[in-house]
């Protein structure tokens, strides 16, 4: 989705020019015979209005209209603003928050990480009477865990050596996937994001008699897609974006520094019932989208005792792979298990031939991959030491984020530095420095222990967790242009 959200400047990833593949409806008006004079100025035919919604664009292969300006009309701070002061005394308000979103805020408005927090609750709690918020690491714990599972059940069976399983937590990428790449579906993994299990979470853990109107606080304009596929279950009800609610507290002419506050206890006031705040307020070590990627070889190393973790550059720093290996002396390595983080549409269109073409590429030379990998600090280094390039398509999982940076680097947040006509250098240095505030700020659990323990206590649930995925598999004789050529 594009960077900027607004009415007056709609600028679609899918172009509102492409055919579509949603029929309009024709109403036909009935003539008696006595009437069939021809009038001029009216035609025998009538058209319908036709009234396109968000679920018919997460459905359809081509556009209508604008899908940003579905966007807004369904999921926005405005649409947020309306239900507030429609179901007030009929339902709480119960609000979610990315860690990106936190850090994001905290430094735009040049705040500590734990003074933002306080802030956000005490305005939400004083000026909309929210009830519960949360932040999403106790939805990421589970996604992990779930993840964990089902790719090591892949491993024991052997199913991993023949393809490797792509996250499904990114809808944007997702969505291009249904809707350009079907073949690219039976590769997903169909755990939920913590986006959607943290809005499950939400509304099964709070009394019987309470209904709960769900708003959550991302990173991408994408989450609002995600918010509203039909496999959501009402999950979540409105998504907005940091940009959005800076803009939403402008509108509002609130003061958002003046709800800072020293009192600890609002955090646990505003957390739910049987939410312990530390694990929802936390993260867990890995890339800043997630860390979906390092949890699984992380995961598997604790049951191979002395064996090693490699961390390997990819071509470009949005490519890398966790490769964990036998410490057997005086032999090449073994390799136990392998998962990488690939972020970027350039990155995914390269996945996308390796895993989907007949052929495969044929293989580059030798002194061609040395002019692409050599540096400075790999000639300075032995050849025995010098680590393997990564090969993330040989792994038996891949954590695919449809942003360059990864989530971090969502077109919601408010960096500033990163958006915009600024040069690459600046854009790749502002991305490491709110990774290492990532890194820094975030207080780190064992997300797939706590996730183990969560999931347990979650199985309760009726709810499964997991995507119905919708690939849109076009007919031969369709005259589509395809969506793919506009990303």
């Amino acid at each position: 989705m594009s960077a900027l959200l607004s009415e007056a400047d709609l600028n679609d990833f899918i172009s509102p020019g492409l055919a579509c593949v949603k029929p309009t409806e024709s109403k036909k008006i009935s003539v008696d015979a006595d009437e069939r004079e021809i009038q001029v100025g009216k035609e025998p035919d009538e058209l319908e209005k036709v009234s396109i919604t968000l679920q018919d664009c997460l459905a359809c292969a081509g556009c209508i209209t604008s899908s940003e300006e579905i966007l807004l009309s369904r999921q926005s701070y405005s649409v947020f603003m309306d239900s507030w002061q429609t179901l007030a005394g009929e339902m709480v308000l119960a609000v979610s928050i990315s860690p990106q979103g936190r850090l994001s805020l905290a430094n735009y408005f040049q705040m500590g990480l734990d003074q933002l927090d306080l802030c956000l609750l005490n305005f939400f709690k004083s000026y909309f009477g929210c009830k519960y918020f949360v932040g999403t690491q106790m939805g990421r714990n589970i996604t992990i865990s779930r993840t964990n599972q089902v790719l090591q059940e892949r491993k024991t069976s052997g199913e991993s050596a023949a393809k490797p399983m792509l996250s499904a937590v990114c809808p944007g990428f997702v969505l291009y996937a249904e809707k350009t790449k079907p073949e690219l579906v039976p590769y997903l993994l169909n755990i939920k994001s913590p986006q959607q299990i943290t809005g499950s979470l939400l509304k099964d853990s709070v009394p019987q008699d309470e209904k709960v109107y769900h708003l959550a606080i991302m990173p991408c304009f994408d989450k609002k897609l995600e918010a509203s596929r039909p496999d959501g279950e009402q999950e979540v009800d409105c998504v907005i974006t940091p940009k959005e609610l800076v803009t939403m507290l402008q509108e509002l002419n609130v003061d958002f520094a003046a709800f800072q506050t020293a009192d600890t206890n609002i955090v646990n006031e505003l957390s739910p019932p049987g939410w312990d705040p530390l694990l929802h307020w936390s993260s867990n070590e890995g890339s800043s989208s997630g860390g979906f990627a390092y949890q699984y070889v992380s995961e598997l190393q604790k049951t191979h005792p002395g064996s090693r973790l490699l961390v390997l550059p990819g071509k470009n720093s949005d490519v890398r792979e966790y490769r964990l290996v036998e410490a057997t002396a005086g032999h090449q390595p073994s390799t136990i298990a392998s998962s990488s983080e690939l972020y970027g549409f350039r990155n995914i269109q390269n996945m996308v031939r390796r895993l989907t073409s007949a052929r495969r590429a044929k293989p580059r030379t030798v002194r061609a991959l040395r002019k692409r990998t050599t540096t400075p600090e790999h000639q300075q280094q032995p050849p025995e030491h010098r680590l393997p390039e990564a090969d993330p398509y040989n792994c038996d999982f891949i954590e695919v984020m449809a942003c360059p940076g990864g989530c971090i680097n969502g077109g919601g947040l408010l960096n500033s530095d990163i958006h915009g006509e600024a040069a690459p250098n600046r854009k790749r240095d502002a991305i490491d420095k709110m990774n290492k505030l990532y890194a820094s700020q975030l207080t780190t659990i064992d997300a797939a222990t706590v996730g183990k323990r969560l999931d347990e206590l979650s199985r309760s649930s009726a709810r499964q967790y997991v995507y119905e995925f919708n690939p849109i598999v076009p007919a031969p004789d369709d005259n589509i242009v395809s969506v793919a050529n506009t990303w």
